[in-house]
């Protein structure tokens, strides 16, 4: 792998890929294996990116999929332009917004088609700092740490799966989600690194046919100054866990104490997704509440 943005994993994304028409980065995260011996439990968790435009074959092959709930990253704002969710009937829906940074003015900028001020802004490696900054943020501002510890919390709760938690790329947010959950399971740093990456694999036609056509039309000159806020990088990444041990000393202290995530809840989980010989690894404290409304007859309940 390289420290960079760009598609490169060492595994083809099609081995965790659940094929949809409306949604392209919706994947299993089973089957990394841990350093405890046991692989993560296949067809259990998923990750994706945004619900709002699958079709109704999109809905029932995730029906087959026996979901259970599904977690939404995405702002209320970005709801709002990009839809609701589409999802089977009964599925417990969960809104846990992450601003992931001021991403809109990024947008702006570049849809002015100011290409002096594009260079000025996102030149020199600035788009790249940009979103080495935003993953820090995923740790340092408390309502986005809240809104993952919350996530956590929930799918550490007893008949929360099969879950599946999604922002609108699938890449950043649930990019970082995957990567709390998958260290908390004992996955490898270079295996939870592969895991993000892939993301580059899935959306990279998508994402060439878009910095080609912002060129075509000339909104931008050069599509290597929105490359960062495309393509996933190891630094971004890196970033988020450098954060959480600046603050906290180690990741299990942040599990524990950013996350409010409970040692009785990371062991039911471990036997949930690695098996019941899984020796528990101490995370002190705390559990919270968060409100579900199921998909379906609308109705909310407490956990």
């Amino acid at each position: 792998m390289r420290d960079g943005p760009g598609p490169v994993t060492g595994e083809p994304a099609p081995a965790r890929h659940i094929a949809l028409d409306g949604a392209v980065n919706v994947r299993d995260i089973g089957g990394y294996r841990s350093v405890h011996g046991p692989e993560v439990v296949r067809s259990r968790l998923f990750r994706g990116d945004s619900l709002s435009q699958l079709t109704s074959a999109d809905v029932e092959r995730l029906d087959r999929l026996g979901l259970r709930t599904v977690i939404d990253f995405r702002t209320p704002g970005e709801v709002l332009l990009g839809g609701d969710d589409r999802l089977p009937y009964g599925v417990e829906f969960a809104h846990l917004p992450v601003s992931g940074g001021d991403l809109g003015a990024i947008y702006e900028l570049v849809a002015s088609g100011d290409h002096e001020q594009q260079r000025r802004e996102l030149g020199d490696g600035r788009g790249a700092s940009f979103m080495a900054e935003m993953n820090r943020g995923f740790v340092s501002d408390a309502r986005q740490r809240e809104a993952f510890g919350a996530a956590l919390r929930l799918l550490c709760a007893p008949g929360r799966l099969p879950l599946l938690y999604h922002c609108t790329g699938g890449k950043d947010r649930a990019g970082w989600m995957t990567a709390i959950v998958l260290t908390a399971l004992g996955v490898p740093r270079e295996l939870v690194l592969r895991d993000y990456l892939l993301s580059n694999d899935l959306h990279r036609t998508g994402y060439q046919k878009l910095r080609s056509d912002l060129v075509k039309i000339g909104i931008v000159t050069d599509p290597g100054l929105i490359r960062p806020f495309l393509e996933q990088s190891a630094t971004f990444l890196g970033a988020a866990f450098e954060e959480a041990d600046r603050r906290y000393g180690s990741f299990g202290r942040f599990l524990a104490y950013g996350l409010e995530v409970s040692e009785a809840m990371l062991t039911d989980l471990r036997r949930t997704l690695l098996g019941d010989l899984v020796p528990p690894e101490p995370v002190p404290l705390a559990s919270a509440r968060h409100h579900l409304r199921r998909r379906g007859p609308r109705r909310r309940s407490l956990m």
